[in-house]
C-alpha cells in the first residue's frame, strides 16, 4: 500500500509540474532604441530575422514584452514595423516603459509595476 501511495504522489507531482509548465507562456522581450536598433531577448536582430521568430512564438502561444526607448518622441520606422509584425501574428503584447520590463502600461497609459 505504501508503494502505491508513493507512486501516486510522484505521479501527482509530475502532473503538477507539467501543468505549471503548460500554464507559463513563452515570452519574447523586444526592445527598440530611439535610433531604430532592434533587440530580441537582448540580442541584436533585424525585422527580417524577427518575423520568423514571431511566427514560431505564435505557434507556441507565446507573448511579446515590448519596450521602446524615448516613447515621448516620434517612433522610429522600425518600431512601427515591429509592432505591425507582432499584430500580424496576433500575439499578445505587454508594453513597458522600462528597459528591464519591470512595469507595464495599463489601458490608461499609466506605468504599473509588473508582478
Amino acid at each position: 500500500m505504501m508503494r502505491f501511495i508513493r507512486i501516486a504522489s510522484a505521479a501527482a507531482i509530475v502532473a503538477l509540474a507539467f501543468q505549471l509548465m503548460a500554464d507559463s507562456r513563452k515570452v519574447l522581450k523586444i526592445a527598440i532604441t530611439a535610433s531604430g536598433q532592434i533587440t530580441a531577448d537582448g540580442r541584436p536582430t533585424t525585422i527580417e530575422a524577427l518575423i520568423p521568430i514571431l511566427r514560431e512564438l505564435a505557434k507556441e502561444k507565446g507573448e511579446v514584452w515590448y519596450y521602446r526607448e524615448a516613447p515621448e518622441t516620434e517612433p522610429h520606422p522600425n518600431a512601427m514595423k515591429v509592432l505591425s509584425a507582432i499584430v500580424d501574428q496576433n500575439l499578445p503584447v505587454r508594453l513597458s516603459s522600462k528597459p528591464d520590463y519591470s512595469d507595464s502600461i495599463d489601458d490608461k497609459g499609466r506605468s504599473v509595476p509588473h508582478q
